[in-house]
């Protein structure tokens, strides 16, 4: 049951809540009170993000420290300010660790201390205060607002029934019913399927798209008629919402009998009295997702408490599972790639791209051993949308807010397991920023690949991050091979994508328990960059393996990635040729490369990089004279293999 907040408010006056009823409203767990110095009966009317400056006031209001807390210090001036400034509450972003001189200037200064959820961010902790003070918002005083305080929607469901003398259901933007009125003997049988089923059938759905209700419907604030038509009766309908923000809808039907005179004004009046409990509604459901995906994406990367996270998805820590990673490909040559293998041109065009891209590699070996950053955005095309289908990105969180702490991101190699890089977010989302037209189409792609994954099998927890995919699959029939089944899924999906950027599709070896998912999701990563790295060198162009699949070219990424820091940071003969002779070009480079490939022998290396024999001795008498570089030498070759490997390695 909701608190009684609103008896203070009424529309348009002074809202306030108290502490305590923010708490209560509070169903998802955003927020938790690490203390309350002065009660938890104290107003709060709004919130402060960050620093407004000295002309805002802080009276009653709750402080969002985003971007405050760069020091102790700053911390504990920072709340001893808003105290001082009149303000009711303070949100830290805090775990297990806060600070004891930050409670201590809170209980001495009387201000209440609340910490942000781990799974949480800025957006949510706003979203929250906004609905609860919509709750306030809504008030007393008539017949409708206050009967439903005490039953929320369902009463509300009913009350509406009586003033419009229909039938009532009210849905979300996903044509869930979450509430409905009494049902007769006299309702249609549309209404009897939608409240079984608990939402609107898709064919309805789709028949309300063409006829363009539905578009006026999320376009207009007004009560829309429509009349009866065969057996389906008259209907009224209102979409709910906050602001600008569509919440949901409310639906009267005339089963049986006309529609009151005065139904479309209670209609309207019911539209307001229920933006507060669909705020809820979606702040719950949201709360459950992001804790979920925080879950999950500690699970797959080896970050906090596995059996928390587990438990938190649902997952018995003895069942088989394995990771399915798929990530899209967004480097400028991407696209131009897909179409000519997509249009079936000849190999001499592919052949002379790959060249081009060989001529681009003069870089310093440092730079050159690191993986680069992560792939700019790419144009693919997108996939259609129907109208109404659209989806809304998350608001901005704003400037000043705290960055994730440095950590290894998935996408980079290296010993130990690095936590999934970026703060949580919304599926298929970036937050804080707005898609460009190529990034939006990516998502897209992304988010189609997603909800392939998602359909393969139930029980597949899906998470997107960026450009990638991963999927962790249970295996419950013990069967290892529904992993590169998945991946040969994800792979035909994209393949089948006109003009899409290529995807490479990582199977992950199966594992005993979820607990273990971080070692699955490693290989997984390994996979997609033999992939790469297999395309790079022009050794064939597989979309999907296994990990079994790649078992030797995986080892050999292992050993790379150990021996990488050794190398960037080491001196002598090998360094300083490769270093050199990349920043210029890397003819000597990818001479010796092709003269050790081929073991030594001169002419399959002089034939493999088209050259006549004499010029490849020529190549590699000037590397001995110039760099002092002994080729004969077994551990100067073992050497350059593995600078040359690792220049070739994405």
């Amino acid at each position: 049951m909701l608190p009684g907040m609103g008896e203070r408010g009424g529309r348009g006056g002074g809202r306030w809540i108290s502490l305590r009823e923010l708490l209560a409203f509070d169903e998802g767990g955003v927020l938790r009170l690490l203390l309350a110095p002065s009660g938890e009966d104290v107003h709060v009317n709004g919130m402060i993000i960050g620093d407004e400056g000295p002309a805002r006031s802080y009276a009653h209001r709750v402080v969002l420290a985003a971007g405050l807390f760069h020091s102790t210090g700053a911390a504990t001036a920072s709340i001893r300010e808003a105290a001082a400034r009149g303000a009711a509450a303070v949100v830290v972003r805090a775990g297990d660790d806060l600070p004891s001189e930050l409670v201590s200037a809170a209980e001495q200064v009387g201000v209440a201390l609340l910490a942000r959820a781990e799974w949480a961010d800025w957006d949510d902790v706003a979203t929250l205060l906004r609905s609860a003070l919509a709750y306030a918002d809504a008030g007393r005083g008539d017949r409708m607002a206050d009967a439903t305080a005490g039953g929320g929607l369902a009463a509300l469901a009913s009350v509406v029934a009586e003033f419009t003398g229909g039938s009532i259901t009210i849905e979300d933007t996903g044509f869930r019913v979450l509430a409905h009125s009494a049902t007769g003997p006299e309702a249609d049988e549309l209404r009897r399927s939608t409240i079984l089923g608990g939402r609107v059938p898709d064919w309805r759905v789709e028949e309300l798209r063409r006829s363009g209700l539905l578009r006026a419907l999320w376009s207009s604030d007004e009560v829309i008629h429509r009349p009866a038509d065969g057996d389906s009766p008259e209907r009224l309908i209102i979409a709910i919402r906050s602001g600008r923000e569509m919440l949901g809808s409310i639906w009267a039907a005339a089963d049986g009998r006309g529609l009151s005179p005065n139904a479309a004004s209670a209609l309207s009046r019911a539209a307001e009295v229920a933006v507060p409990y669909l705020a809820q509604h979606r702040l719950r459901e949201s709360a459950a997702r992001r804790r979920e995906e925080h879950a999950l994406r500690g699970l797959l990367g080896g970050d906090g408490d596995m059996s928390t996270h587990a438990w938190t998805l649902g997952l018995p820590p003895d069942l088989r599972c394995g990771v399915v990673l798929a990530e899209l490909d967004t480097s400028p040559q991407t696209h131009t790639q897909t179409h000519v293998h997509a249009q079936g041109q000849n190999s001499a065009q592919a052949q002379a791209q790959g060249q081009g891209q060989a001529q681009g590699q003069g870089q310093n070996l440092a730079q050159a051993q690191r993986p680069g950053p992560g792939p700019g955005q790419a144009h693919v095309q997108a996939l259609g949308q129907e109208e109404g289908q659209g989806r809304g990105t998350r608001p901005s969180q704003g400037q000043g807010l705290e960055q994730p702490g440095p950590g290894r991101g998935l996408g980079q190699p290296g010993p130990g397991r690095g936590p999934l890089p970026g703060p949580g977010l919304r599926p298929g989302q970036a937050r804080g920023t707005g898609p460009g037209p190529g990034a939006s189409a990516v998502e897209r792609t992304v988010e189609v690949l997603a909800l392939q994954a998602a359909a393969y099998r139930s029980g597949v927890r899906v998470l997107r991050e960026g450009t990638r995919v991963l999927a962790l699959l249970p295996l419950e029939r013990g069967d290892d091979r529904d992993l590169l089944g998945l991946a040969r899924d994800l792979d035909g999906l994209a393949s089948s994508m006109p003009g899409a950027n290529r995807v490479r599709v990582g199977a992950g070896p199966a594992v005993a328990s979820p607990l273990l998912a971080s070692a699955s999701r490693e290989e997984a990563e390994l996979v997609v960059r033999v992939l790469r790295a297999e395309e790079a060198r022009g050794r064939g162009e597989r979309r999907y393996a296994s990990a079994a699949d790649v078992r030797p070219a995986l080892d050999v990424l292992r050993v790379l990635d150990a021996v990488r820091p050794v190398l960037e940071s080491g001196s002598g003969p090998v360094h300083d040729l490769v270093r050199t002779d990349l920043a210029t070009g890397g003819e000597l480079v990818r001479s010796i490369a092709a003269y050790l490939d081929a073991g030594g022998d001169v002419r399959v290396a002089a034939r493999r990089l088209v050259l006549h024999p004499n010029t490849l001795r020529y190549r590699l008498r000037r590397a001995r004279e110039r760099f002092g570089v002994d080729l004969d030498d077994p551990d100067t070759r073992l050497l350059i293999t593995l600078a040359v490997r690792l220049t070739e390695t994405p």
